[in-house]
């Protein structure tokens, strides 16, 4: 028995005995946060097929030799995350994110938006010239729970209404300062303006379609699941009425799939700047008590399964001229009103 042992020994290569060795260094509550951690993202991960699973969680932990405890770990997620090109995921612990900044994104240089963004604007809606609804729809962060959303997607929806959406023959969306947040409140919110269809859905690397949105009875779907429970305050006659969307650098993941959702509509246009680029669809798993694992698994497609890879280029681009205090004298919604006023509805400009 002795000498199996030892030709057992001999079989085993330096890196693995390396890797029990760096494992079994650290305390049995830290080593199960981090391979729990590993285990979610080989799982998850939409970039999960270009890793070679063995050598990376070998060089994760050799990474974190010495750690004692879970903080500790922290400074490991930066690496982790640049290793499956994920910089829309991040991990949650006691109350702050831990994630990849991605060097190769260019530094936003419109201070405009920037400024605007930072006074975290809330719904604006009124009513232009030429009878042209205007809609400023920020980022919704409506909290966790199914209640949260349904509240969220009234508010939206209670602002929308401030203007007679038959009174109205064309709308400009202003996604600007839409930074993200739940996708779900955006889109019923503003339901009057869409109507009943398909919008959208989420596909895998390979471009096979997983879940998939929809709007019915001014209510967001996912798949069968209705998360929302609107009562149509102000049903429109009409939904296919003209509708110019703005966008910025800063439009960003939910922001990005409000977008999306429009893509391939009729009577629609895209004016102002490429969107940020986070056109992932994300997936938060618990780890332990309040510490969250949130993982970019999926890519967002449009109605016609056009997956977005990277970020959405509008068809009108106009670089600066932002006015958020003077709509009218703002670059990006004069271009709107521009094309709203020779715009018909329901047929492809």
């Amino acid at each position: 028995m002795r000498r199996c042992y030892v030709f057992f020994l001999l079989l085993l290569s330096p890196a693995a005995v390396q890797a029990q060795t760096s494992a079994s260094a650290l305390p049995d509550s830290v080593y199960a946060f981090l391979d729990k951690s590993l285990q979610l993202l080989q799982t998850y991960s939409l970039e999960r097929a270009t890793v070679d699973w063995p050598t990376f969680r070998h060089t994760v932990f050799q990474r974190v030799q010495g750690a004692q405890t879970i903080r500790d770990l922290l400074p490991v997620y930066s690496f982790v995350f640049e290793q499956l090109k994920d910089d829309h995921g991040w991990l949650t612990y006691q109350g702050k994110s831990y994630k990849w900044r991605n060097p190769a994104r260019p530094a936003y240089a419109n201070q405009v938006v920037k400024e605007a963004l930072a006074k975290k604007p809330g719904v604006l809606v009124q009513l232009l010239p030429h009878r042209i609804g205007y809609i400023q729809l920020p980022g919704i962060n409506a909290g966790g729970s199914l209640q949260q959303m349904r509240d969220a997607a009234k508010m939206v929806q209670d602002s929308l209404c401030r203007l007679d959406p038959d009174n109205v023959r064309a709308w400009i969306l202003d996604l600007r300062l839409n930074d993200g947040g739940a996708m779900a409140p955006m889109l019923a919110g503003i339901a009057p303006l869409l109507g009943d269809s398909h919008l959208g859905g989420f596909v895998d690397k390979d471009g096979r379609a997983d879940q998939q949105w929809y709007l019915r009875q001014g209510n967001f779907y996912m798949d069968t699941l209705q998360v929302t429970t609107l009562k149509q305050r102000c049903p429109a006659r009409r939904a296919d009425k003209p509708i110019a969307v703005l966008l910025s650098g800063m439009t960003a993941s939910s922001g990005e799939i409000v977008a999306i959702s429009l893509k391939g509509r009729p009577a629609t246009r895209f004016f102002g700047e490429p969107t940020y680029g986070a056109t992932t669809a994300n997936e938060s798993y618990r780890i332990q008590g309040t510490a969250y694992l949130t993982i970019a698994g999926l890519q967002d497609a449009d109605r016609n399964q056009v997956a977005y890879k990277a970020n959405l280029l509008p068809d009108v681009l106009i670089a600066g001229g932002d006015n958020f205090h003077d709509l009218m004298q703002d670059a990006k919604v004069q271009a709107a009103v521009q094309w709203l006023r020779k715009a018909k509805g329901n047929r492809k400009q």
